[in-house]
């Protein structure tokens, strides 16, 4: 999603630079394909821009924002943070609070769709007073919708959407991996093909899942949080967090191939993420 969203960026004229000393082989290369330049340290990024967007692992967000913090007396920039990572409104507002009394001003966002493509670009809602200094960025690569508002309340709509689509695909999976272990796999196909055709067709179009379940595992946890921050149950996201857990420990989780790398399909498919 990040260098995707960085392409559309440079082809509108801005230029973007990122740490990539520590980042594996094929990020680097990704990233000199999109024209990505290496400031080295995340302390040269801070320094040498005026906007850090985050898009992350979401295990990783709240601890870039102490990394933040820790850097401000060594910097001498003052800069716009947008984190649009998938994380829930208290996390949100965790990073916020490790960001005050710096240079560093705080956007909450969260993005809903796939990278962008074409004309096709992901809608990015934004809250907090800061959020209308973003405004220039939209249809670069993304759809920015301002909501105003609070910090978490961008977080929030990304959460429970999330939870619709996320929460879906890990339920589709935990019956799948139930119908198999109980041997019941081929005649329940037969039913779900006949009774629910639109389950069916969700059943077929799972293949993008090896390759990203080890991002969802800490973004289950997130909306559980988020869940529980509303006063509801989390229970059925943190359920989800370890069907995503035993599929990213799956020798396709561990490869995460990328769809067209996947030939295989149906019962096949369901029992290479169970091992």
């Amino acid at each position: 999603m990040g260098s995707n969203i960085a392409k559309f960026l440079i082809d509108g004229g801005y230029e973007i630079i990122s740490p990539l000393d520590e980042r594996s082989k094929s990020t680097k290369d990704r990233a000199n394909k999109m024209g990505i330049k290496n400031c080295h340290t995340l302390e040269n990024a801070i320094d040498n821009s005026q906007l850090l967007i985050s898009i992350l692992v979401p295990s990783e967000a709240l601890g870039l924002s102490e990394k933040l913090a820790r850097l401000d007396s060594k910097t001498k920039n003052s800069i716009l943070f947008a984190d649009l990572n998938a994380i829930a409104p208290n996390t949100t507002i965790k990073m916020e609070n490790n960001l005050k009394n710096t240079k560093i001003t705080f956007v909450d966002g969260g993005i809903i769709g796939g990278p962008p493509k074409d004309t096709n670009f992901p809608r990015v809602y934004i809250s907090g007073s800061n959020s209308y200094k973003l405004a220039e960025l939209n249809n670069k690569g993304m759809k920015i919708i301002d909501m105003g508002g609070n910090i978490g309340d961008a977080s929030a709509i990304k959460m429970a959407y999330a939870s619709i689509t996320k929460g879906y695909s890990s339920l589709l999976l935990g019956a799948m991996f139930l119908a198999i272990k109980s041997n019941n796999y081929d005649l329940l196909i037969k039913e779900i093909e006949s009774s629910q055709p639109n389950v069916f067709k969700d059943l077929n179009n799972l293949n993008s899942i090896p390759s990203k379940a080890h991002r969802w595992i800490g973004e289950m946890y997130e909306i559980s949080k988020t869940y529980e921050g509303y006063e509801l149950s989390g229970s059925f996201h943190e359920a989800a967090a370890t069907i995503y857990e035993e599929v990213s420990n799956s020798l396709l989780g561990k490869n995460r191939p990328s769809n067209n790398q996947i030939n295989f399909k149906g019962k096949e498919f369901f029992e290479k993420l169970m091992r």
